[in-house]
């Protein structure tokens, strides 16, 4: 018996087994609510399914690399599912909410413009190897655009407090300085959400839905001396800023002000789609968020950087998530008689 304990304790010991990759279309949740937030929601949907998302720390081109992942349905008209875990602190664990990620919208058709129904009107959007079309699938490098790093241009009148928020610090962070564009409207008040740069990772393509998408440069055609101004600006901080799939380029993570007190209040926005249906909201090629979960994007993306992680978003478009409803399938039915089929409300 001794002599066979000491020959298996000199053999060599296995490799542990090796985790079950994710599938990604287990995280489809089973409802995405358009009328309301639906981070709380979608959350408790995805923490009953898995423990942990498994992307954060894996091995990169060059290092550790963080992600995200993001959900789409082929017909853009209809919400996705952002997914990503923090790992510290009173918010650590997983979180999942609704995102759009379609291209520039509109009543009448155009040519190659994708066409859809939805409640009931005929929809057209353009279509991902377009500029502002839908969000193109693969993989890019996420970076807050917080002044302690870019210098900031807005292409409309900051309004409020936002010029002094987005100038540039005494001392900036450490690192080469990068540049964006922005919109005033990306910035809810009361809110420290900022807008998140969104760069085609050209290096993280292999194995994603990213593979095999030509990529190209083509820099905007605008010759306005503002334009050619901010084009140089970019090419200093960013000289393959340019280069994107379909030549594509400007992707960025934002929210809206739709959910604003003042924006509520104003009669002319009465009766406005927006408000009452997310899927309304326009995206113009970009991944469209709801302020609270944009707030904890930032906070992922701070994370995950302060661990010298480079920190990415995988774009995955699935048949998982079309058709989804707006509400819970498993939720009692109210009829005439109340809830449920033996319901005892009052007709």
């Amino acid at each position: 018996m001794i002599k066979k304990l000491f020959f298996l304790l000199l053999l060599p010991a296995l490799p542990a087994a090796a985790a079950e990759p994710l599938n990604y279309e287990t995280l489809a949740p089973a409802y995405i609510p358009a009328g309301r937030p639906a981070l709380d929601e979608l959350t408790a949907q995805v923490r009953a399914k898995v423990k942990t998302l498994g992307l954060n720390g894996l091995p990169g081109p060059a290092g550790k690399v963080s992600r995200a992942l993001l959900l789409l349905p082929a017909d853009r008209m209809n919400p996705g599912a952002l997914t990503f875990e923090l790992e510290k602190g009173a918010q650590a664990g997983l979180y999942q909410c609704e995102a759009l990620g379609r291209g520039a919208t509109g009543g009448e058709p155009r040519p190659r413009w994708r066409e859809t129904l939805f409640n009931g009107a005929t929809v057209y959007y353009k279509p991902k190897d377009m500029s502002s079309g839908a969000t193109v699938p693969g993989v890019y490098d996420l970076l807050n655009i917080e002044p302690g790093r870019y210098d900031i241009e807005f292409l409309d009148k900051p309004d409020g407090d936002l010029a002094a928020r987005t100038a540039p610090p005494a001392k900036p962070g450490k690192g080469p300085r990068r540049f964006s564009a922005v919109y005033s409207h990306w910035y809810p008040p009361g809110s420290p959400a900022v807008p998140v740069d969104m760069l085609w990772a050209v290096d993280s393509q292999a194995g994603t839905q990213g593979a095999g998408v030509p990529v190209f440069e083509m820099p905007p055609l605008d010759e306005r001396p503002e334009s050619l101004a901010r084009r140089s600006r970019q090419l200093t901080a960013n000289r393959g800023y340019y280069v994107g799939p379909y030549g594509r380029y400007g992707f960025a993570v934002h929210t809206d002000r739709w959910e604003d007190p003042e924006k509520l209040a104003d009669p002319k926005n009465a009766g406005r789609p927006e408000i009452s249906d997310f899927r309304w909201r326009d995206t113009d090629g970009c991944v469209k968020l709801r302020r609270g979960c944009l707030e904890l994007l930032n906070s992922f993306i701070a994370e995950q950087a302060g661990l010298g992680r480079r920190v990415q978003l995988e774009v995955y478009e699935t048949p998982a998530l079309d058709g989804l409803p707006a509400e819970d399938p498993a939720a009692p039915k109210l009829t005439e008689y109340g809830v449920g089929a033996g319901g005892q409300g009052n007709k």
